[in-house]
C-alpha cells in the first residue's frame, strides 16, 4: 500500500534517488548522457535536504512499506505568472505549480503519480490557490499522463538545458477545487 506523506530532511536520499533514477531513465534519449550520468545523489541530497525545509514550496513523497520512497513531488507557487494568465480567467487568481513529481521506473503504471498529483492539488486549494500548471519535455512520453488527467497544454517554450535546446509544454488546470473533487471520487 503507498503511502502520501510530507516529505521531510531525513527522506533527503531517498528523493535524491527517486529524482537522478528518474531522470536517468526519462531523459536518456532526450538529454546529453554526460549531464544525466554527471548526476550526484549526494549533491541531489544535499539540494532536496535544503528544498524540503523551505517554507515557500512543499514536497510530498509516496511510500511503501518494503520499498521506502517511490516518488515525489514538489510544489508551490507558480514561478511562470505569464503562462499562468493563458487560463486563469481571473489575472489576481493565485496560481500553483507542480515543480517535479517523479516515480520510480519500477513503480510506474500503478497509480502513484496520480495520487501524488491529486495529493499535491489538495494542497494548493488548502493554501488557497485557484488554479495550476505545470512544464514538461515535449519529448518525454510520460506527459500524456497529465492530459489523462484533465491537463490541457496552455502554453510552450525552449530552454538550453545542458547545452542543448529543448521544447517543453506547459500543462494547465484551470480550476483546482474540481480537479480536487473529481479526483477524491
Amino acid at each position: 500500500m503507498t503511502t502520501i506523506r510530507p516529505g521531510t530532511a531525513q527522506d533527503a536520499a531517498s528523493i535524491a534517488k527517486v529524482y537522478i533514477d528518474t531522470w536517468r531513465s526519462t531523459y536518456a534519449a532526450i538529454l546529453p548522457h554526460r549531464g544525466l550520468l554527471g548526476m550526484s545523489y549526494e549533491g541531489q541530497a544535499r539540494q532536496w535536504s535544503w528544498i524540503v525545509r523551505d517554507p515557500a514550496q512543499s514536497v510530498i513523497v509516496a511510500s511503501e512499506a518494503d520499498d521506502g520512497v517511490v516518488g515525489f513531488a514538489g510544489f508551490g507557487p507558480a514561478r511562470n505568472r505569464p503562462a499562468a494568465g493563458r487560463f486563469a480567467g481571473d489575472e489576481d487568481a493565485r496560481v500553483g505549480e507542480i515543480y517535479t513529481l517523479y516515480v520510480l521506473p519500477d513503480f510506474q503504471e500503478r497509480g502513484i503519480g496520480r495520487q501524488l498529483l491529486s495529493a499535491a492539488f489538495a494542497a494548493l486549494v488548502e493554501k488557497r490557490y485557484a488554479c495550476g500548471l505545470l512544464w514538461a519535455l515535449r519529448d518525454n512520453h510520460a506527459r500524456h499522463f497529465y492530459e489523462r488527467v484533465g491537463g490541457k497544454v496552455i502554453a510552450e517554450r525552449q530552454e538550453h538545458q545542458w547545452g542543448r535546446m529543448t521544447e517543453q509544454v506547459c500543462y494547465g488546470w484551470p480550476d483546482l477545487t474540481r480537479v480536487t473533487a473529481t479526483h477524491s471520487r
